[in-house]
């Protein structure tokens, strides 16, 4: 064996193994992302490899000495890691991981919008157009009185001191009911990822239909400010979640289409933190929006004045969107390509 080719070759990856591990000994394997964590298992094997060549090929002492150390170093914290805090690690997720993730992955978003944005206007000219057709995708809910009426009955229990959902008890089950249901259509649209994507196109169009048909009733029926009023505060997030849920999903389809990378599952393995970091972050603003619209989002006016709900809307948006994709995170945060790490 060619020692100094070995050592040319080789030496790369026990810097890095040795990087990663300076800073699991300062910081605990939560200083980690999680494409870094499986970086150092793949390390920790390899470099094992290289301590057996060492071993059985060659008698350099000093070398064989190093190279012991830094695998019973590796061993030592992946055997035996130190306690990981649950708390930090999500808050990292959120703060630097989710929005990272999300910015790799802006052409499945922006899609996943387009396809969502093209369900609307759908919805929108055909109720406006031919108003019976609402009765095929919109709830019975929306059916059985105008949205004029439905306002001045609202506004009107406003006036009268009565809420639509009383008690602390009924608000907590409302609060729970949407968020259940937030996160079964952002879980379906994940899902229905294996269906080439396909089922996640569908849910986002129809989800998008439901959206733009609604609008147009209040539209047309002159009450458009109570629908931004209503929809606004919470729909600036739980909209955005929805896509965000399904952008994990066509990712998922990416994958089926992308045989000449890999296997399914072999793909499926290097997408995961991803994927996770995606679902968690999504999960937690979900609950944001579940609070919002079960709290908020039903104060009518005149408790709440329109244009104040309009306006904490448009602040909810625009802080969500600098969070997502303006505002700079950690460069460590940044999804790792899983050949590269392989070199």
């Amino acid at each position: 064996m060619d020692l100094n080719q070995f050592l040319t070759e080789r030496r790369p990856r026990w810097q890095r193994l040795t990087a990663l591990l300076d800073r699991v000994d300062r910081r605990g394997l939560d200083a980690l992302s999680p494409d870094e964590t499986e970086e150092l298992f793949a390390l920790y094997r390899l470099v094992s490899s290289d301590l057996n060549l060492v071993q059985t090929r060659t008698g350099n002492p000093t070398l064989l000495e190093y190279l012991e150390g830094l695998v019973g170093r590796a061993y030592a914290n992946l055997a035996l890691p130190k306690r990981t805090n649950v708390l930090r690690a999500w808050w990292d997720t959120l703060r630097h991981r989710f929005p990272a993730a999300l910015r790799a992955e802006k052409g499945l978003f922006l899609l996943a919008a387009a396809a969502m944005l093209a369900g609307a206007l759908f919805g929108f000219v055909a109720t406006l157009v031919a108003p019976e057709t609402a009765e095929v995708f919109l709830p019975p809910s929306h059916l059985t009185e105008s949205p004029s009426q439905r306002v001045a009955r609202l506004e009107q229990m406003e006036r009268e001191g009565k809420s639509r959902i009383e008690g602390a008890g009924s608000h907590a089950a409302f609060s729970s009911f949407l968020f259940t249901h937030n996160i079964r259509v952002t879980v379906l649209g994940f899902a229905l990822g294996f269906t080439f994507g396909i089922g996640t196109i569908l849910i986002l169009f129809y989800n998008g239909v439901i959206l733009g048909g609604v609008a147009a009733q209040y539209f047309a029926d002159g009450v458009m400010t109570f629908f931004v009023a209503w929809v606004g505060p919470h729909g600036s997030i739980e909209l955005p979640c929805i896509l965000f849920g399904c952008t994990a999903g066509l990712m998922l389809a990416r994958a089926q289409f992308r045989r000449d990378e890999g296997s399914l599952r072999v793909q499926l393995r290097g997408l995961r933190p991803r994927l996770v970091t995606l679902l968690v972050g999504t999960a937690s603003l979900l609950v944001v929006a579940g609070i919002i619209e079960g709290g908020f989002s039903q104060i009518n006016e005149p408790t709440i004045p329109y244009p104040l709900k309009i306006a904490v809307a448009a602040v909810l948006f625009v802080a969500l969107v600098a969070y997502l994709f303006f505002i700079p995170v950690r460069k460590d945060a940044a999804p790792i390509d899983r050949d590269a790490r392989a070199e």
